[in-house]
């Protein structure tokens, strides 16, 4: 009996913790209404279960299917009967589009139609969004947005407005590039500048104060933010500044599954009002499919020792996933 019970526990240890597999790649175009979008599909040797999927929100800047990090998440689910789809950020490699002209709700439309494809393509009976960094911010909006999308994954996208998250990214590189405590107050004084211009469009005092800081104890670090006034990224800024992901996570109806690295709240993210964020926002709307999962790890969510995704995460998430099933 004993054995039997044991050979039990062994079956459903491999129905959810299935070992790593074959998989191979094809390249793929689809469309968001008339953008032509390009992405990597990586398509499991053994598919799990009646056939599930991810669609991977890239995190911010230029990324595409040779984001070695990305890659990496799309890796993790093929090998272990996962359908996967890896895209270029539209205007990055065969995407069409411009991805500093494109607002957060542009992405996550974007995101959906990349959900749409990857399971008409393929037939999946379920397909999911997983946003990685920034592309975290834009899950809950395509999840509450998109009926395709059956499961929403948030790995390290922060839950705080976006005006917050760039001051507490910026205070911690300011730490990081070895300013003082004054000195970052004053770094953080120029982003009120910055503020500034973004609504009101008077670029002369931002103007000023660069040319003071020039004689400043930091002022190498200064030139590291955008000196032109025409400079595409105030016009992104202002397409997104007053972005809160909060309220559309209050419309996901959907199971989710949000990983953070503990590390990472002296870098990237506030990842402890993030937390407590999602923690209330669920609570007030008594959900609850939802698992969230913080790590002793940074933002990459990798093994302290080496560029591999960290193993606690990983298993969390592969049994997540199969566990939709």
């Amino acid at each position: 009996m004993n054995r039997l019970y044991a050979l039990a526990c062994f079956m459903l240890t491999i129905q959810f913790y299935s070992f790593p597999q074959g998989y191979h790649t094809i390249g793929a175009a689809f469309f968001n209404d008339t953008l032509e979008l390009y992405g990597e599909v990586f398509i499991p040797a053994l598919p799990a279960g009646q056939g599930v999927g991810v669609a991977i929100i890239q995190g911010s800047g230029p990324s595409g299917t040779d984001n070695s990090w990305a890659r990496s998440f799309a890796e993790l689910l093929a090998e272990h009967g996962i359908y996967a789809l890896l895209p270029d950020k539209r205007g990055v490699g065969k995407s069409r589009g411009d991805w500093k002209k494109a607002s957060f709700e542009d992405l996550a439309g974007d995101a959906a139609a990349s959900a749409r494809f990857l399971k008409n393509k393929y037939g999946l009976k379920k397909v999911g969004v997983m946003g990685l960094s920034q592309g975290g911010a834009i899950v809950p909006i395509a999840a509450s947005q998109e009926e395709a999308v059956a499961f929403a994954i948030d790995v390290v996208g922060s839950a705080v407005p976006f005006e917050e998250l760039i001051i507490h990214e910026v205070a911690n590189t300011s730490l990081q590039e070895g300013l003082s405590p004054e000195q970052v107050k004053e770094v953080l004084e120029l982003h009120v500048l910055m503020k500034q211009y973004i609504k009101t469009g008077d670029w002369a005092p931002l103007e000023a104060r660069y040319q003071q800081l020039e004689a400043s104890g930091w002022a190498d670090y200064a030139r590291t933010f955008p000196r032109e006034k025409d400079s595409w990224v105030w016009d992104w800024i202002r397409l997104n500044f007053d972005a809160d992901p909060l309220p559309y996570w209050a419309k996901v109806e959907q199971p989710v599954f949000v990983a953070y690295g503990a590390r990472d709240e002296q870098d990237n993210v506030p990842v402890w009002r993030s937390v407590y964020l999602l923690q209330s926002i669920f609570a007030e709307r008594q959900k609850k499919d939802y698992e969230i999962h913080v790590y002793d790890t940074g933002h990459a969510m990798y093994q302290s020792d080496q560029a591999a995704l960290h193993k606690g995460f990983a298993s969390d998430l592969i049994r997540w996933i199969k566990e939709l099933q």
